[in-house]
């Protein structure tokens, strides 16, 4: 378990707990622990960088081929999956990459960073952000057979791409061109405002969506727009000949069009109308559809889709396939970016949020994947400036008097962005308000009974927001003109981390004591303190101890704090920013006297992997009733929270 000298000196002044003088080695904590995870369909394994088996962040467009495979395109994936191949529930282990001698980067993922992608037989084509259209090859089926063959320049970034029967058409922003897809020699172009999307008909015709209008390039221009459509995303022809548009307005559906006569006729609609907001509001099920970004059919009439507010790769993203009578034949997902969940405080530990689903953990450790979507929690038609269909973010879960709150922060700080479900049963939650500071904050904590804590207040201060309950409409009131207000112990130069527990009367606080050099912005600092009566009092200091660090986190010789501490029952965890020698590692310390009890790294389950933490709470824990730890972690490489299971031995 990443066990090495090197490692050891991590812990030489970084544990100095109680009465303690010998320098720990990092171990397993006692009891032994299993690692899971929530929020993607695969667990990241099957190799290391370019090699591996998780679902891409995001997908802005699919293209589908006759034998029912997949292809899903994004500019960004944190792992490089920016083009990533589906079949029958499965995914390509290997990426498809433009490398070799002399290549230059131009975009994301080895190049192939995308705003259109295409597939005509055996041939991909990948127009990536960098203005250059690739060329890729493979054998139709075979998911990992895809390598790269050839490119070429583009004038402008592609926003739509379409290849049929040799041909290609390019959609610019305001412009199309249809070229000989080997030699490149124009065949045709025009001028088309809001150009978004195009697709090739059987015939050749080019079918354009500009605007939000979709409808048939003739020789004089568009003509013979499709009705009915109250928000179009995206467009295809399916194997019958029939044009796919999708329906990202109120009706939330997947339509298709009859383009065989004079006018485009409306023959068929999939998806439940009003998707999210039908019937239960917010509950998952297979025909309830949300921002869908893309769909296709194959030979046998199998339908695939894509999910995700705003095609943006943030962590929304569901794949699903459906016969032709409708019945789901298989779902495939990711549901995080630079996400970490929360625990549901009164689950026990069984469900979880993150900022736009709620999950189920399989308590059986041999179920696949072993979390279940319960709801989808955005409604971006009726509230479509709601920043969690954008913006990623660390959540927190609260029942407060009836209600539940979700608490949400970012990736800088700053305080947290409030939702609110409107009854017990609720599964959307809609904007709410803010508790927030200006200027560059890191210190905020939601307390057990809903309050917030500000740790790094103006004049080096430490307030408590009180929660005072609810208004006439809903949202949450807290006590933000006359917080409580504490100063800092004398001896911090600067707070990074805030956490109260009134059950103790304890207060942590973490950061940098006076001349402890600063390392980097938003760490938790090297230093964690315990103070005992904080509020009520008498005051006293439990202990101050060094915290764990990243040897050479910020270059030789430069070691770097941790990314987050968690805390629950006898225990807090620290979770490093960057991996060591190849491990990701969250170490254990005891809450009563500091003392290091052991780590968790990434196992076997995930296959050892995971990336950086890059968000300022970044991990989640819960003592379960029956003494169970388990401890949610950002893992954004590969798109999920790793949970790890430890169960403490009874002394």
């Amino acid at each position: 378990m990443g066990t090495t000298g090197t490692m050891g000196l991590l812990l030489a002044a970084a544990l100095l707990a109680a009465g303690a003088d010998r320098r720990d080695e990092v171990k397993p904590p006692p009891g032994g622990y299993r690692t899971s995870w929530v929020g993607n369909s695969f667990p990241g394994d099957g190799g290391p960088n370019g090699l591996g088996y998780w679902v891409q962040n995001g997908a802005d467009e699919v293209e589908v081929t006759p034998d029912g495979t997949v292809l899903a395109g994004t500019d960004w994936d944190e792992a490089g999956r920016c083009v990533g191949l589906y079949r029958d529930g499965k995914v390509n282990r290997v990426l498809l990459k433009q490398e070799g001698p002399g290549v230059k980067e131009t975009a994301w993922g080895w190049n192939t960073g995308n705003g259109a992608l295409a597939v005509d037989g055996p041939d991909i084509y990948v127009a990536n952000k960098g203005k250059r259209l690739l060329h890729f090859t493979w054998k139709p089926g075979d998911i990992d057979s895809a390598s790269f063959a050839d490119e070429r320049g583009l004038p402008a970034e592609a926003v739509g791409l379409s290849a049929r029967g040799g041909r290609i058409a390019i959609a610019y922003a305001g412009r199309l061109e249809v070229r000989d897809a080997r030699n490149a020699t124009l065949i045709r172009e025009a001028t088309v405002p809001g150009l978004k999307d195009v697709a090739l008909a059987p015939d050749g015709t080019p079918w354009i969506l500009a605007g939000d209008a979709v409808g048939k390039l003739g020789p004089a221009g568009p003509v013979g727009p499709c009705e009915g459509v109250g928000r179009p995303s995206a467009i295809a022809f399916g194997a019958d000949g029939r044009l796919i548009v999708c329906d990202d307005g109120p009706d939330q559906q997947v339509k298709s069009f009859d383009v065989s006569g004079d006018r485009p006729r409306l023959v068929a609609t999939f998806g439940e109308k009003g998707g999210l907001r039908a019937g239960t509001p917010g509950e998952s099920r297979p025909a309830k559809l949300y921002s869908p970004r893309g769909a296709g059919t194959d030979s046998d009439g199998n339908l695939y889709l894509a999910l995700g507010f705003n095609g943006a790769p943030v962590g929304t993203l569901v794949l699903r396939s459906f016969d032709p009578k409708g019945a789901l034949r298989w779902e495939l997902a990711n549901h995080a970016f630079v996400d970490t969940y929360g625990f549901d405080p009164e689950s026990d530990g069984r469900v979880v949020y993150s900022r736009t689903a709620i999950f189920e953990v399989e308590a059986d450790a041999t179920a696949w994947p072993p979390w279940r979507q319960r709801a989808t929690t955005v409604d971006h038609v009726t509230f479509p400036a709601d920043v969690r269909a954008s913006t990623a973010m660390s959540v927190q879960i609260r029942h407060l008097r009836g209600r539940r709150l979700l608490y949400g922060i970012g990736q800088y700080g700053g305080g947290f962005q409030l939702f609110t479900f409107d009854g017990p049963d609720a599964h959307l939650a809609r904007p709410a308000g803010k508790v927030t500071a200006e200027g560059e904050t890191w210190a905020w904590q939601v307390a057990a009974n809903g309050d917030v804590w500000h740790g790094d207040a103006p004049n080096r201060t430490i307030r408590r927001h009180a929660f005072l309950g609810w208004d006439a409409d809903g949202r949450p009131r807290f006590e933000t003109a006359k917080p409580e207000s504490w100063p800092w112990p004398e001896d911090f130069e600067l707070v990074r981390r805030v956490h109260y527990e009134a059950a103790a009367d304890t207060l942590y606080l973490s950061g940098y004591l006076k001349g402890e050099s600063i390392d980097s912005w938003g760490v938790a600092g090297k230093t964690l303190r315990r103070i005992d009566g904080w509020a009520k009092g008498p005051r006293k200091d439990r202990w101050t101890t060094k915290l764990p660090v990243n040897p050479e986190g910020e270059g030789p010789g430069k070691p770097l704090s941790p990314s987050s501490l968690a805390f629950a029952g006898d225990y807090v965890f620290a979770g490093m920013v960057k991996p060591d020698e190849g491990k990701q590692h969250v170490h254990i310390l005891r809450t009563d006297d500091a003392r290091y009890v052991g780590s968790f790294v990434p196992g076997p389950e995930v296959g050892g992997n995971a990336g950086w933490l890059d968000m300022p709470y970044s991990m989640d824990a819960i003592r379960r009733r029956d003494g169970e730890y388990l401890v949610l972690v950002e893992e954004d490489w590969r798109g999920k929270n790793l949970l790890y299971r430890w169960k403490p031995p009874v002394p």
